[in-house]
């Protein structure tokens, strides 16, 4: 019962609260009803108020895209990694592409290459640093390939701390910008061409300051600040500061003030410096279009040298006015007609006619004889091409008499540079024609007197050497009959005499030779030390019976030989050391050789010879190399001319050397001299008794043929040809030559000059002309006569050499080897060359063909040596290639004559030259290589003729 008690409380409980909450329901339904009618009326007005915003947002945004497409400025707003999200319209116009391609783009695809990592930087500065707004210019590629220069202005975007995009606004500067760079390149070109012109230059400001300088504007004006820092400075100032530099410092400035009030263009006026140097200055004032005044340009030359020639200029003519009018010289200008139009006092007086007599006439006519028209006619020509010159004539006096002038004519311009006549300075030169005539007439008389001294001389020598040389040959021969102590010294003093006469002719030939300058030098190599102890040798033996020691000492260099004439030297040494023996009692001769001097290959050898003689006064030193003198302190007689010692001065001297003496009475002279002389690679000849008479066995299949028409000459020569065991054939005169020359062969022919019915010459031209064996024969002339000239006639007739007479045996014995056929093959037929030349090389190449080695020595003289005189030149031009294919064509032909010690020199030259490298070292290789090739030139030559005879 309690629980359906329970039940229908809770039921009404229940009841009653489901009636309460229907309540509220309702009241809460209501509410909803009212407030889902509020929000029914609101939605309806918001979306009235959308739309309406839509509407208004899609008429901003219309407007705001007619804005930006009205812009000629390219938008676009970029992603902060660099992509275009927006580029308005006009992009497509000023560059070609269309939006779409820009679009999802980086920006660097658009940019100029070089310019990309610097725009880079730019954006990520601007990013990392938050500029709110910033400005740059860079290069853009255009879709046809311009190049567009583009300005523009960025904002950055930013979103909560964050970049959100760039927006740009960019144009078209390329007109600015290329206007720009063209203004900088002519201001850098102005500057450039400022900076290195030979003026001081300095541009100044309306303001007064300065706007540009050169350095040598601060150099000339002593300006302690260089040319960039003076820019901007007071130029008011400046003036003030370097007014000491000028002779007149106040006139200087008020000078420059001057023209600056006045800003008129000044060009060349000159301004002293107190340190003597002369400006010249330029003043130009600077306007633009409109006549603004903008500044002005200063420029300073240093135009003292000028300055200096100018005045030099104008005093010398000063100067020669002076002299003109004071001189002896007549002048008249004539126009192209040569019609007078103006004739000088001097000229006046000169012809014997007034002004007015000679003003209006023709010169030619007037003045000039019939046969030099041509020459004023062709000198008038000259003056037409406007060309000066001197030429000399005769003219004619109004009283009909003619005088020689010295004509100096010019042509006259006008101001256009026309020529309008001729101006004549005439110099009346008829006293110095005299003269010239007369030293004509002189000069012919004494050419005349020389002449017949040369034929006297000649006549002389040949008249007494003839019968001299058969003396002399005979007393030589007669030392072979075994004669009798008496005989010998008879025959002594026969000798000695005419080796004393033979000494006086020599010395008066040679002197006569010297002073008409037809002494020659033959140089050749030659042992310097032997020849210094043959001369000792010689004298020791001549004074073995007196109580005079002969000395020689030597430096202990000279152990080569050397190239030199040795003839000339061992002459200087007989006379020196046989002048020495004149005047010594007893004591002792000493011959000293020292070198003093070294350069390259050349070496510079003194020589003394001393004596403990009676020696020579202080006073008189000074004679002894004079001619016809002879000094004797103490009363010595000894016979001689007096030429000794000045034909010896002469010979030195001759040689590029010089000579002096030094002496003291009573102790002894010493006579010093020193003669250059070149080292030679090649060995000297060795002249000794064993060599000699190997040269005689060789001889004794040569055939000789004697011309000579005096009997005791044909004995003499014929006896030593006997003695020498030489077959020879003797002939009269030069008929019998050439007869004897058609019908036998002979190795040499020994030829008289002066002889009856046909001379020397002319048989030697009629053997040389005409077909018969003996067309290539060495032919000897033999002569009294020691003058050049007919040694030079003699070679030009074909002779091959000169023996001048009287000679001694061992002479002809020298000249007969030298030409004489020898055995050039050796005993396993090869053919034996000099030593100085390859002879393994030699072998190898020509065996024993000497046609073969005969022909390409030839070849290489003739046509390889001026191909190598060639080299120095091209060596000088520094055309290094040249040279070195020069080198390279030339080195195989040094191995074919046998020079392989300079075919390695030439490899070097080649070498150096291809590699450039060191100029000093390739002209020193040239250098050394064309002394080596000097040196062995004359083996060269000797080893041909040597070929050729075999």
């Amino acid at each position: 019962m309690e629980d359906i008690d329970l039940l229908k409380r809770r039921l009404v409980r229940e009841k009653t609260a489901r009636l309460q909450a229907e309540a509220i329901l309702e009241k809460k339904a209501l509410a909803l009803y009212n407030a889902n009618e509020q929000l029914l009326h609101l939605n309806e007005n918001l979306e009235q108020q959308i739309r309406n915003k839509l509407a208004e947002l899609r008429e901003s945004e219309q407007r705001y895209r007619q804005l930006i497409e009205s812009v000629q400025d390219i938008i676009y707003k970029i992603s902060p990694t660099g992509y275009f999200t927006f580029v308005s319209p006009v992009v497509e116009k000023l560059l070609g592409y269309t939006e779409e391609e820009f679009l999802g783009s980086h920006f660097t695809d658009f940019v100029l290459a070089g310019y990309r990592v610097k725009l880079i930087e730019f954006y990520r500065t601007m990013m990392a640093e938050r500029q709110d707004s910033t400005y740059n210019e860079f290069p853009v590629v255009a879709k046809d390939g311009r190049v567009v220069w583009i300005g523009q202005t960025v904002r950055l975007i930013e979103q909560d701390g964050q970049a959100l995009e760039l927006v740009a606004v960019a144009r078209d500067v390329s007109d600015r910008k290329l206007a720009e760079i063209e203004l900088e390149t002519t201001q850098t070109r102005l500057e450039t061409l400022i900076t290195n012109l030979q003026s001081g230059v300095m541009v100044e400001d309306e303001n007064g300051r300065v706007l540009l300088a050169n350095q040598l504007f601060c150099d000339l004006f002593e300006i302690p600040l260089s040319a960039n820092e003076l820019v901007g400075y007071n130029c008011t100032l400046a003036r003030q500061q370097v007014k000491p530099l000028f002779v007149h410092p106040d006139a200087f400035v008020d000078r420059m003030n001057e023209l600056l009030e006045t800003r008129q263009a000044r060009v060349g006026e000159e301004i002293s410096m107190a340190n003597g140097r002369i400006l010249e200055l330029d003043y130009i004032p600077i306007f633009l279009d409109d006549n603004q005044y903008m500044g002005h340009l200063w420029k300073y030359t240093d135009v003292t040298e000028k300055y200096q020639a100018r005045e030099l200029i104008r005093r010398s003519e000063e100067k020669y006015r002076g002299i003109m009018n004071n001189m002896e010289l007549g002048l008249f200008e004539v126009d192209n007609d040569q019609i007078i139009i103006r004739s000088y006092e001097r000229c006046c007086k000169m012809l014997g006619y007034t002004e007015e007599e000679m003003v209006g006439k023709n010169a030619t006519d007037l003045l000039v004889p019939a046969e030099f028209v041509a020459v004023v006619e062709r000198q008038q020509e000259e003056r037409q091409k406007g060309n000066a010159g001197s030429y000399e004539l005769q003219l004619i006096k109004k009283d009909g008499s003619r005088i020689w002038v010295l004509v100096s004519g010019v042509p006259i311009l006008d101001e256009n540079g026309t020529i309008v006549g001729s101006m004549g300075i005439h110099y009346d030169m008829t006293e110095r024609k005299q003269l010239e005539h007369e030293l004509a007439r002189a000069k012919r008389f004494a050419e005349e007197a020389q002449q017949a001294e040369k034929q006297f001389f000649a006549n002389m020598s040949h008249e007494i050497r003839t019968p001299l040389n058969a003396i002399i040959g005979m007393s030589h021969l007669l030392f072979d009959t075994q004669p009798t102590q008496q005989q010998r010294e008879y025959i002594d003093i026969l000798k000695t005499s005419a080796d004393f006469l033979h000494s006086l002719i020599s010395d008066l030939l040679d002197m006569t030779k010297i002073e008409a300058g037809r002494i020659e030098i033959h140089a050749r190599p030659f042992d310097l030390a032997g020849l210094l102890r043959s001369t000792q040798k010689v004298f020791q033996m001549k004074l073995q019976t007196r109580p005079i020691a002969v000395d020689v000492l030597l430096d202990t260099r000279i152990t080569d030989e050397f190239i030199g004439d040795d003839v000339m030297l061992n002459q200087i040494l007989m006379n020196l050391v046989g002048n020495a023996e004149k005047f010594t009692e007893q004591g002792k001769i000493q011959i000293t050789a020292r070198i003093t001097k070294e350069e390259q290959d050349r070496q510079w050898v003194e020589f003394t010879v001393s004596d403990t003689g009676v020696g020579i006064p202080g006073e008189k030193q000074d004679m002894v190399f004079q001619k016809f003198k002879q000094v004797n302190p103490h009363g010595f007689k000894h016979k001689g001319t007096g030429l000794g010692l000045a034909i010896t001065k002469e010979l030195v001297e001759i040689q590029g050397g010089t000579i002096s003496v030094t002496s003291q009475v009573d102790v002894g002279s010493s006579f010093t001299f020193t003669i250059p002389y070149i080292k030679s690679l090649v060995p000297a000849e060795q002249k000794n008794i064993d060599k000699q008479l190997t040269l005689v066995e060789e001889l004794k299949t040569c055939n000789v043929l004697i011309v000579e028409d005096n009997l005791m000459n044909q004995t003499y020569i014929g006896s030593l040809l006997n003695k020498w065991n030489i077959p020879y054939t003797m002939a009269s005169d030069g008929k019998q030559a050439v007869e004897r020359a058609k019908s036998q062969r002979f190795d040499i022919i020994l030829m008289d000059i002066q002889m009856p019915i046909m001379n020397g010459y002319e048989a030697t031209v009629a053997i040389r002309s005409t077909q018969n064996p003996n067309q290539n024969t060495a032919i000897i002339a033999l002569t009294a006569s020691a003058m050049l000239d007919h040694k030079s006639v003699a070679m030009e007739a074909g002779m091959n050499d000169f023996l001048t007479k009287p000679f001694e045996p061992n002479q002809l014995l020298s000249v007969l080897q030298r030409f004489a056929p020898v055995e050039q093959i050796n005993s396993e037929g090869c053919i034996l060359f000099d030593e100085a030349l390859d002879r393994q090389r030699l072998s190898e190449l020509y065996g024993g063909d000497a046609a073969y080695a005969s022909e390409m020595f030839s070849i290489f003289l003739t046509d390889i040596v001026p191909d190598i005189r060639k080299l120095p030149s091209i060596c000088e031009t520094k055309d290094w290639p040249n040279l070195a294919s020069a080198a390279h064509k030339l080195k195989p032909t040094l191995a074919m004559v046998g020079l392989s010690e300079l075919e390695e020199k030439m490899r070097q030259l080649e070498n150096s030259a291809r590699q450039d490298k060191d100029v000093d070292l390739i002209e020193e290789y040239c250098h050394d290589f064309m002394i080596e090739m000097d040196k062995v030139l004359p083996i060269l030559q000797t080893e041909l003729q040597k070929l050729s005879q075999v």
